[in-house]
């Protein structure tokens, strides 16, 4: 007997337009960056969306130290324990989702994929640990409930 997996997907609303959020520029998590020799950028398709809406589906990163106001989506589930190495036990390619909402507060652990659509910031950042991202997605909100399952 076949059984077909079936990811939970949990959509985090957006500082975009609901209503629009389907056509939103979608990011894959594989390709956010390009290698050239030994330098890592960020790719140009992606550098191109800066202040767009896009969307992006990953796994949250259930992390030792979790960051406030913030959550990391992975393209694989991740269990990140830094014992103070910061962010450096997170995949290449994590990206770094804002929730200004919750300004200091821990996001609690989401299991299963995530849906994020919101907007798009390039360029160095630091949070208030000191963690540094080039790349982040800023949502307005997170909700209580799952809104679909694929």
């Amino acid at each position: 007997m076949l059984h077909a997996a079936v990811a939970l997907v949990v959509s985090l609303s957006a500082s975009c337009d609901p209503a629009t959020s389907k056509e939103a520029a979608k990011l894959d998590l594989a390709k956010l960056y390009v290698t050239n020799g030994a330098s890592v950028r960020v790719a140009p398709d992606v550098e191109a969306l800066a202040g767009r809406c896009v969307r992006v589906v990953g796994f949250m990163a259930r992390m030792e130290e979790p960051p406030r106001s913030a959550l990391y989506l992975t393209r694989a589930p991740v269990e990140a324990e830094e014992g103070g190495g910061g962010t450096g036990d997170l995949p290449p390619g994590a990206l770094r989702v804002e929730v200004p909402r919750f300004t200091g507060q821990e996001i609690e652990w989401i299991p299963g994929a995530i849906e994020v659509t919101g907007v798009l910031r390039v360029g160095r950042a630091e949070d208030d640990a000191g963690r540094v991202s080039w790349l982040r997605v800023v949502v307005d909100d997170l909700p209580g409930t799952p809104v679909s399952a694929r």
